[in-house]
């Protein structure tokens, strides 16, 4: 009796000798290449028109500290305006019954808590970025 033939599977790809990394990118111990991060600096952001803020439920004895760069004596608040949700909303009515889209604008579906100073300006608190007026 004969023994069944070998069958091969696969067969390993060759690879070529290792090269060198990539411009701005390091190799670390495992002679892998590591991308390095490199800020990118774009245009400031405009700010945005405000349609409605929601004042904020705080205690007189706890005071508003602003963020960095904000004028003091503000408060937060949460802000509603126009942004990519209400945008959406605008296209998803413009589908179903085009002329309530005309309406969305008038009722901003994007919100976010804010820091208002006492000249009405709006600042992120996290970033301390002019966001709003």
């Amino acid at each position: 009796m004969s023994s069944p033939p070998e069958v091969v599977i696969a067969e390993g790809i060759p690879i070529g000798a290792p090269t060198a990394p990539a411009q701005g990118c390091t190799t670390g111990s495992s002679n892998v290449p590591v991308a390095v991060a490199h800020p990118i600096e774009g245009r400031p952001v405009e700010p945005r028109r405000i349609a409605h803020i929601f004042e904020a439920e705080m205690g007189a004895a706890n005071p508003a500290l602003p963020p960095p760069g904000a004028p003091p004596g503000g408060r937060y608040a949460e802000a509603a305006f126009f942004g990519g949700n209400s945008l959406l909303c605008c296209f998803l009515m413009c589908l179903l019954a085009p002329p309530l889209a005309l309406l969305v604008p008038c009722f901003p579906c994007d919100r976010m808590w804010v820091y208002v100073s006492p000249d009405g300006s709006a600042w992120d608190p996290s970033t301390g970025r002019l966001v709003g007026y």
